[in-house]
């Protein structure tokens, strides 16, 4: 799946050379899914190794690459991160980890070749993803391998929704550009919680060119998926109108943003956003620490966290005596 008018390669670039925010999200919750990735990487490469070079080729914060130099798995490794919207103050250069801003096809000569050219959840934001992995090609080192992370399309999830996720790559379509761009598929799995929703590649060199795939008719969960969104706004807002009183968000981060986004009349309602740490908040309006009872009557919540933990989080906010409006069951992956 992808954009039905895909925006142009310089469209995507000033993207992420301007006011691109999420490189800078370095709270608990970012340093948490570093870890995560780090221990999948740790994994996908196998056997214990030392001294790896090793490129994190769209690397966020970096925190990813931050975990990995001080876990067991990759203390040993020279590391090196790239990513166009990395905030300078983030910027740094040292003996075992590196992190610069810019495009790896501009600002990388003289920085390979490398064991492991690894990209989180970035080949889905390019405009030529077979492009994308031939430039992760040249990376490698003559016996290295690519390791590529992305949304997974084995379920619909939210990351269908994010504008500037320009495709939703399946198993067969990753082969196929893997293919054309010199790269081979070593293994595909689909990673667990907390990293549900994702999927990992690992690829080797290949001496042999590949064709595109056959067009493959998009999944009826993704089309019903869609549709649960569409009507959101109408549904909440309805539910919001029958309780009589005022609006507060339970949550200010990515899904707040999604709600804000596909919800606008719904969003518009929230006077304040509840977190448990308000100092990690979005810039969406106020927070407020979350104190149980003492925050939640008089008020009704809207549960604006992932999907996944909806329930859980209502059911927290209705033991503390709150009035809990959650996401309608076809949106709770």
């Amino acid at each position: 799946m992808r954009h039905r008018y895909p925006p142009a390669a310089a469209e995507i670039s000033a993207i992420y050379s301007g006011a691109y925010g999420l490189p800078a999200l370095t709270g608990a919750g970012e340093q948490a899914r570093g870890r995560a990735y780090a221990a999948a990487i740790v994994d996908a490469i196998g056997a214990r190794q030392t001294g790896l070079r090793m490129i994190d080729v769209g690397c966020g914060s970096g925190a990813m690459l931050r975990a990995l130099s001080e876990c067991e798995g990759g203390a040993s490794f020279r590391l090196i991160g790239i990513d166009p919207a990395l905030p300078r103050a983030l910027a740094q250069a040292g003996e075992r980890l590196t992190l610069m801003r810019g495009f790896p096809d501009r600002e990388l000569a003289g920085h390979g070749p490398f064991d492991v050219v690894v990209s989180i959840n970035t080949i889905e934001h390019t405009p030529d993803p077979a492009q994308f992995l031939a430039t992760l090609e040249t990376l490698m080192a003559s016996d290295g391998q690519v390791i590529v992370i992305c949304p997974t399309t084995e379920f619909a999830n939210d990351e269908l929704l994010f504008f500037d996720h320009f495709w939703s790559i399946s198993p067969a379509a990753m082969i196929s550009f893997a293919a054309r761009s010199g790269l081979q598929l070593i293994s595909h799995k689909e990673l667990a919680a907390p990293l549900a929703g994702f999927q990992l590649f690992r690829f080797a060199r290949s001496t042999f060119a590949g064709s595109e795939v056959a067009g493959i008719d998009v999944s009826p969960d993704a089309i019903a998926y869609l549709n649960a969104w569409k009507e959101l706004d109408a549904s909440l807002e309805q539910q919001l109108a029958a309780a009589k009183l005022p609006v507060q968000a339970f949550g200010a981060g990515q899904m707040a943003a999604l709600l804000r986004a596909y919800a606008p009349c719904t969003f518009a309602m929230f006077e304040r956003f509840l977190l448990d740490h308000p100092e990690e908040a979005w810039p969406l309006g106020p927070a407020v620490r979350y104190d149980g009872f003492d925050t939640l009557v008089g008020w009704a919540t809207v549960v604006a966290v992932h999907p996944s933990s909806q329930l859980a989080v209502a059911a927290r906010i209705q033991s503390d005596g709150g009035f809990a409006v959650t996401l309608p069951a076809a949106i709770k992956n």
